[in-house]
């Protein structure tokens, strides 16, 4: 693609975008679960004979079903957005209805909402989808002012509609905790696979599944697995294995080296397997095991390919032996699901709420208008406040809609704001022009209007995660038919909801286009943030070198997750910006910075597997100029990226390298040689390529 788009060619290529649809997200099972409650919430107040609480309690479940479904949501429910939705939703309710009899403070609680759901987008779609919500609600219903009680009712039964979506998708959406568990540990050793096999693959998104399959077994069940201490110990052997695949990744031209790791992706997958199938007998998986013990260093050798390393093959044999434990663990983990209440994790395993510290640094490093996120929330507060003013000085019958418009059409990237933008009109123009046929052709009433919005929930939750328009389309044809038993001109309801949204999205996109934010100029700052977070990871590392004590595993393994967090970041932004007209750093350099970046964590994986498996373990001060010069060149590197560094030079690694391996006891530790060796390599790559001058 080409790397100086011009603004309107970006943004036609976003709006084309729009009508795109993912066949393979379609899912009509999990549409038609979703879908139940909203019609039990409608039918249980149609049958009480109040028209109100039936709207509310299916519209509280109705965007509980969004936080699911809509905007790329998985198959499974994710339980914890959807309860994290579901209680943003009532306190917005609670607080919107309570402020509605006052334009100010209304107005100014609308901004604060909105500079919150905004920062969220920092967290992802789990984030992004709560705050939109979040928004929504307060905007919907602060147009029913009550007191203190009355707020509290229409709070309570939002709840009630949510709590209903959630429970119902627990029970019948999601697996049993015991296959959830061996699911997506499967799954992560699936993603294990994919690296050996596909070595120029990230190793990313196997880090990220070993993350979830720790956290399904730690988190408390009533149903557990009786294994599920053995499956824990696989997580632990897994995260062993991806560190000694990362210092493979190096040496994949050798033929030998290339061989092993083929074999060892198909082991993976057939270990995979094996969890899946509750550790019953796979002779496939035996006879590979079997053959584990020729990966002996002494084994190894060339094979008509060049020289393996006395390092390589050390780490051969490293990972053969990881290997055998993994199908050991595999197979002990047979035996039916047992009725336990909490299994008990392994040591060292984490809770889910143990990553609510580093959902609230990301939260709190995005708080400034430095932050792509920080300017997108403030930007979301000036465009939703003055949609809201607009609606109201021009008495739009149904202004709220328009402001809704504009809360979701924005968001935080160029190309991402005028595909969502050009998506929410075209929805609402096919729901707009879908509604008023059926209100001309059926104009259904009573239990045939509970069938119809059903019908039509169905198809809006199926389809959602495929395409934001096509979703959008269906859900604005259930909000027309939802809204009939208190507003029941459905015809001026589709009618209105189609002007207002244009009003709406029309003001989000220009708010947007007065004050863009590039990815490109975000990058910059992200490469700046991976290179310090791989500083944290490598000064941890290096440090246990230096010192001769064993590294924190726990610690070291919480700096290696805030380096893939801080990696994943920058890679998002390097990629929107080859979509977007050419601000910042050059989308070229910033990939190549990323590859660099990539080659410098491996190495550093590659110390610390060599530094738990390290017999000789006295202190070594003589690295310790070395190792205080590649902090201070990755100081440097971060310093350049973020435009305060001048025109510094580097330290002179590659000779402070060679002064330090003219020690014996150095030298002979020829594993940890190799990895320091391709993390120097690694620091003056990326530096140089980026303008920092080499000694």
């Amino acid at each position: 693609m080409d790397d100086r788009l011009t603004a309107s060619t970006a943004a036609s290529r976003a709006v084309r975008a729009s009508a795109q649809l993912d066949r393979t997200a379609i899912s009509a099972r999990s549409g038609l679960i979703a879908a139940i409650p909203v019609v039990v919430m409608l039918a249980v107040g149609t049958l009480a004979g109040q028209p109100v609480a039936a709207v509310t309690m299916g519209a509280g479940a109705l965007l509980s079903g969004v936080a699911w479904r809509g905007g790329g949501g998985p198959i499974t429910p994710p339980l914890g957005t959807m309860a994290a939705a579901a209680v943003s939703l009532t306190v917005a309710t609670l607080a919107g209805s309570l402020s509605g009899q006052l334009a100010w403070l209304h107005l100014g609680l609308l901004a604060v909402f909105c500079l919150v759901g905004g920062l969220l987008t920092a967290l992802g779609r789990r984030g992004g989808v709560v705050g939109v919500q979040m928004v929504i609600a307060f905007v919907v219903f602060g147009r029913f002012p009550e007191d203190l009680g009355g707020a509290l009712t229409l709070a309570g039964l939002v709840l009630g509609g949510g709590v209903a979506q959630i429970g119902f998708a627990a029970l019948v959406a999601r697996p049993p905790t015991w296959r959830q568990q061996r699911a997506a540990l499967a799954g992560a050793y699936h993603a294990l696979a994919t690296v050996a096999i596909g070595p120029a693959r990230s190793n990313i998104p196997a880090a990220d599944a070993l993350d979830e399959a720790e956290q399904r077994l730690t988190g408390p069940a009533l149903f557990a697995d009786q294994s599920a201490i053995t499956l824990s110990c696989l997580v632990q052997e897994g995260r062993r294995i991806r560190i000694e695949l990362a210092a493979l990744r190096s040496y994949e031209r050798l033929s030998e080296v290339a061989d092993r790791l083929r074999e060892a992706g198909v082991i993976l997958d057939l270990i995979a397997s094996t969890i899946e199938d509750r550790g019953r007998s796979n002779e496939a998986l035996i006879s590979r095991a079997e053959r584990l013990g020729s990966w002996s260093s002494d084994a190894v050798s060339s094979q008509g390919g060049l020289p393996v390393p006395g390092a390589v093959k050390s780490r051969l044999a490293a990972l053969a032996g990881q290997l055998r434990a993994a199908v050991r663990l595999a197979t002990q983990s047979a035996g039916p699901p047992g009725l336990r209440h909490v299994a008990h994790p392994t040591r060292g395993s984490r809770l889910p709420l143990a990553y609510l510290p580093t959902d609230l640094r990301r939260l709190r490093a995005s708080a400034t208008v430095g932050s792509a996120t920080g300017r997108h929330a403030f930007r979301l507060a000036v465009a939703v406040t003055l949609t809201e003013l607009v609606a109201q000085r021009a008495h739009l019958p149904r202004g709220y809609w328009a402001v809704i418009a504009a809360a979701t059409s924005l968001r935080p990237e160029f190309g991402a704001t005028f595909t969502r933008g050009a998506e929410r009109i075209l929805g609402t123009t096919v729901g707009v022009i879908a509604a008023t046929l059926i209100v001309v052709a059926l104009d259904p009433s009573g239990w045939a209007l509970v069938g119809t919005v059903g019908l039509l929930a169905w198809v809006a939750y199926s389809i959602f995660p495929g395409s934001f328009a096509w979703g959008t389309a269906g859900l604005t044809a259930v909000i027309v038919f939802l809204l009939h038993p208190v507003a029941p001109d459905s015809t001026a309801i589709a009618f209105d909801r189609g002007i207002d949204t244009a009003v709406g999205g029309a003001i989000g996109v220009t708010v947007y286009l007065l004050w863009p934010t590039w990815s490109g100029r975000s990058a910059e700052r992200l490469l700046a943030d991976v290179v310090d977070a791989q500083r944290r990871y490598a000064r941890g590392v290096l440090g246990a070198l230096v010192s001769g004590r064993l590294p924190d595993e726990s610690g070291l393994r919480q700096l290696a997750r805030q380096a893939r967090i801080a990696y994943s970041d920058a890679e998002a932004a390097v990629t929107l910006s080859r979509s977007e007209p050419l601000r910042g750093i050059e989308p070229g350099l910033a990939s190549t910075t990323l590859v660099g970046l990539r080659r410098l964590v491996y190495a550093v994986h590659a110390l610390r597997a060599d530094l738990m498996s390290l017999a000789d373990r006295r202190p070594r001060p003589e690295l310790a100029p070395l190792v205080a010069s590649i902090d201070q060149a990755l100081v440097l590197t971060r310093d350049h990226l973020q435009g305060s560094a001048g025109q510094a030079h580097l330290p002179p690694l590659r000779q402070l390298y060679r002064e330090a391996i003219a020690d014996p006891d150095i030298a002979a530790q020829e594993p940890v040689l190799a990895a320091l060796d391709e993390l120097i390599d690694a620091v003056n790559t990326v530096a140089s390529g980026l303008g920092l001058g080499l000694p």
